[in-house]
């Protein structure tokens, strides 16, 4: 494991001592909060995680993005919280601790996952204000393609595009080897650190399309492109606009990819 992430199993380990886990949080919520949390509504949540216990403090710092106490995000996170201040994930103020990133638990058929990604934007009606990099996190779209892509064991599998790496850790189920590529600089720092929190080896390479894998073969090639046919506002967010006209980027892909 790179050094710079050499917090990832301490993390990891604090998320599952807390069982911040999917189930476990949905049953913790509720299911009229859980609703309302995927409308971006936080309000019924807050009310159901006011114990400072460590998973409440965990939903309350990572999915709902309000501060927590500084002290409560020591006992949820033992001593983490100036390494992941210090690696960005956190910022923390006077006896007071904020997330600066999503670590949503996430689940397959076969296990408890986490998924660190940008924190999600428009909150509660809040303005949504995401830079060119942003990095999504877990979306729709992004359960859509793990449930439709065929799941047998191969070889090698590839990532086309693979922003926080759901596709990746996905693949890492039933492929012998991963490849994620991507050419926000940003979403593959975060895959690499998904890969690290989740005890998952993906081979993360920078590059646009099949530029990083040019001349590889590969079993099963899985993407979720930058699909959004937006207007020419002259801000282009990576994770959803191609650059490329109309929807020359599924083309591309498909003709390119053989």
């Amino acid at each position: 494991m790179p050094s710079d992430l050499d917090y990832a199993g301490p993390l990891r380990d604090a998320l599952l001592a807390a069982d911040f886990t999917y189930d476990r949080v949905a049953e913790a919520i509720g299911e009229e909060a859980h609703r309302a949390l995927g409308r971006n509504e936080t309000l019924p949540a807050l009310r159901r995680t006011t114990s400072g216990a460590p998973l409440d403090t965990l939903v309350r710092l990572f999915l709902l993005q309000t501060q927590v106490a500084r002290d409560d995000a020591e006992r949820a996170l033992p001593g983490l919280v100036d390494r992941l201040c210090n690696a960005g994930l956190l910022e923390q103020s006077v006896g007071e601790v904020a997330a600066r990133t999503d670590c949503r638990p996430y689940a397959t058929d076969e296990r408890d996952l986490w998924v660190v990604s940008d924190l999600t934007p428009g909150l509660d009606g809040a303005p949504v204000a995401v830079g060119p990099d942003h990095v999504l996190g877990i979306s729709s779209a992004s359960t859509s393609l793990a449930q439709l892509t065929m799941r047998e064991p191969v070889g090698r599998a590839l990532d086309l595009g693979t922003g926080c790496g759901v596709q990746a850790l996905h693949l890492a189920g039933h492929a012998d080897a991963v490849v994620a590529t991507d050419v926000n600089e940003r979403a593959l720092r975060m895959t690499r650190l998904n890969g690290a929190l989740n005890e998952v080896e993906v081979d993360v390479r920078s590059g646009s399309f099949f530029e990083p894998v040019a001349g590889e073969r590969f079993d099963l090639v899985a993407t979720n492109p930058p699909f959004v046919i937006s207007p020419a506002t002259g801000e282009r967010l990576v994770y959803r606009d191609s650059g490329l006209p109309g929807d020359r980027v599924v083309e591309h892909i498909v003709r390119t990819g053989p």
